[in-house]
């Protein structure tokens, strides 16, 4: 089913990058983030800022350090909208997007640009091995699109010295996330750059899968590290203290919105029994922990945007180049360790592992080539 971009094999490789980071509340991070960029930077690579109406400091830290565009926002416009209104205003080649709680050694960018002329023309992203500093654990070296809807990480959470990397290795992956993330902005831009509606979650993964739709591929250069911290209270979470509610929310949504719009009609037929029964092993632990008001919230969203969803599907549909068998898997789960905590929810988790895997097996061949 897949078919080559001519137009775009025939174009020479750009190197050309502009950095850009959505802030939010950011001062505890925004500083050191910023000053370890611009030391791993050529001296003359633009660095964009976009500040999504930060209550804090954040604002004036950016001000003060020389170096950097800064767009600060007079209202929240959300994560995904933020991230296109990069991609409009940077003018070079690629958009090279990086969490604002994170800070990088000066190796970190050479190896995604050498990544990208090594799997030139097919690419769409790059990203970085992501570190969590805190825990001593690989974040992700990207990922794969699981059939229920989520996002599998490579080496999620794993001990570094579990998944070395041979000096210059390239992996292909099957989805990314953006912490530190190499986009193609021409690519991103024609794909119809991130989905504005899902405010912040799942935004990066949906794009990727996109971009795999239309015949290119993401990639993860495990030479590049970015060290992760702990994000912001009110969304973020690293496995303990109160999980937030909006961040579940959000997440439940999101997951819905990208099976409805990307996933072929075969599939959501004959993978509706898994799907479901994910659906199933998420609503009792919404039960358990006190979010079954939450999840009902979410699953309200999603059907008030039928109507937008069904556009949005109609387009993606017609101009995908590969089926649902190339673009999902059944890696198993990737729960933050903390948030699967008793022994039935862990038997619960397996055995859900266990089904969705030999489910897919069987029934993947189903679903084209």
């Amino acid at each position: 089913m897949r078919h080559p971009h001519p137009q775009h094999q025939r174009d020479s490789f750009d190197a050309s990058v502009t950095v850009a980071l959505i802030t939010y509340n950011s001062a505890a991070y925004i500083d050191r983030c910023l000053e370890t960029v611009r030391a791993a930077l050529p001296t003359d690579a633009p660095i964009l800022v976009i500040d999504n109406a930060s209550s804090d400091d954040t604002v004036e830290r950016v001000r003060r350090l020389a170096g950097c565009r800064l767009i600060a926002l007079s209202q929240n416009i959300g994560h995904s909208a933020a991230c296109n209104l990069a991609l409009q205003l940077a003018d070079s080649e690629w958009v090279l997007f990086l969490d604002h709680d994170t800070y990088v050694p000066e190796g970190w960018l050479a190896p995604l640009i050498a990544a990208a002329r090594a799997t030139w023309p097919e690419t769409a992203m790059v990203g970085s091995r992501a570190v969590l500093v805190q825990q001593g654990r690989i974040h992700h070296d990207g990922g794969f699109a699981h059939v229920v809807g989520h996002m599998t990480l490579h080496h999620g959470f794993l001990p570094p010295d579990k998944a070395p990397a041979k000096a210059g290795e390239v992996w292909e992956v099957g989805a990314q996330a953006s912490t530190s993330l190499l986009v193609h902005r021409a690519r991103a831009r024609e794909c119809g750059g991130f989905d504005a509606r899902y405010f912040i979650y799942l935004n990066d993964f949906e794009l990727s899968l996109r971009m795999r739709l239309r015949g290119w591929r993401c990639y993860t250069a495990p030479d590049s590290l970015v060290y992760h911290l702990q994000g912001n209270a009110e969304t973020s979470w690293r496995g303990r203290g109160n999980y937030p509610q909006r961040r579940a929310q959000l997440i439940y949504r999101n997951r819905w919105l990208t099976i409805l719009k990307l996933y072929q009609g075969r599939t959501l037929l004959l993978c509706a029994p898994i799907i479901l029964l994910y659906d199933g092993l998420l609503l009792v632990a919404a039960l358990r922990k006190g979010w079954l008001g939450v999840y009902l919230r979410a699953m309200g969203e999603v059907l008030r945007m039928g109507g937008v969803i069904r556009t949005q599907r109609q387009h993606i549909q017609a101009t995908r180049v590969i089926s649902d068998r190339e673009l999902l898997s059944a890696r198993g789960f990737s729960f933050v360790p903390g948030l699967v905590q008793s022994r039935p929810e862990r038997i619960a988790q397996a055995t859900v592992e266990w089904i969705t895997a030999h489910y897919w097996r069987m029934v993947s061949p189903l679903l084209g080539r």
